[in-house]
């Protein structure tokens, strides 16, 4: 008896963490669906994968009517939705909260919090029994740090729209569990290392906070999307699961 290929969605899919999922399902016989605004990286990660040739969709999240067209898009061609990866995020420039500008303010709670719950409210109704969702929060949402504000707000905001998923889904079979992740080698991160004029400076500080002294590889924090997504974690929904190399353990210096 063949068993049905699941539909997999998975926003931020044109790099870092975003890939490595796309790469992961893909080797498990998921269709993925690749959202992200670089259309041409999407491509680039798409020939990388090794399974079922994934489908790509340019997608802005902070405009409503985008991701409204995706997902229109995905309904009249797959029809509905299995998998639902939220794993698009961008940082911030540092800006205490006197300095902090309206428009810098406005993209990143658009991006990491409002766009996620666009994703969300536009494929509820794709979801099939047993749907997961998986987010993608920040171990600064559960901490104090100066000059991070809005992307530890977008995070924070995340974990409760996590949980609101998940209670609102149980009843109709859908799960929703959020990933704490800390610091990722993701190419994100290594511009911002190579724009502070010494990288290696730039690591060693912040990786100053995490006790097991280096960064998760992308694949890592994939791995756990996956399995949190699959059909090994099926009795669990509205968890966190922290992937920070121990960076909660212990106070984070300033």
């Amino acid at each position: 008896m063949m068993t049905e290929k699941k539909i997999a969605v998975v926003t931020g899919a044109s790099s870092g963490v975003g890939a490595a999922v796309v790469k992961r399902l893909s080797s498990s016989d998921c269709q993925v669906i690749m959202l992200a605004r670089d259309v041409e990286r999407m491509k680039l990660v798409a020939e990388q994968c090794d399974g079922i040739t994934p489908f790509l969709l340019g997608v802005d999240l902070r405009n409503t009517n985008s991701v409204n067209d995706a997902f229109d898009t995905i309904k009249n061609k797959f029809g509905r939705i299995n998998i639902l990866c939220a794993v698009a995020g961008i940082f911030q420039e540092p800006a205490s909260i006197a300095n902090q500008l309206d428009s810098e303010w406005d993209d990143i709670i658009e991006t990491n919090l409002t766009g996620t719950m666009r994703c969300l409210r536009s494929a509820w109704p794709l979801f099939a029994s047993g749907a997961s969702i998986v987010t993608v929060g920040s171990v600064l949402a559960e901490m104090a740090q100066p000059q991070v504000g809005a992307y530890a707000v977008s995070k924070a905001g995340l974990s409760q729209l996590t949980r609101t998923a998940a209670t609102e889904g149980i009843k109709l079979g859908i799960r929703a569990n959020l990933i704490i992740p800390g610091m990722i080698k993701t190419p994100m991160n290594e511009l911002m290392a190579e724009a502070s004029g010494d990288s290696s400076v730039w690591w060693q500080e912040k990786l100053r906070s995490t006790p097991m002294g280096r960064a998760a590889e992308p694949s890592e924090i994939a791995e756990a999307i996956c399995w949190l997504a699959g059909d090994d974690a099926l009795f669990i929904t509205g968890a966190e699961l922290r992937l920070d190399g121990g960076a909660l353990l212990r106070p984070v210096s300033t």
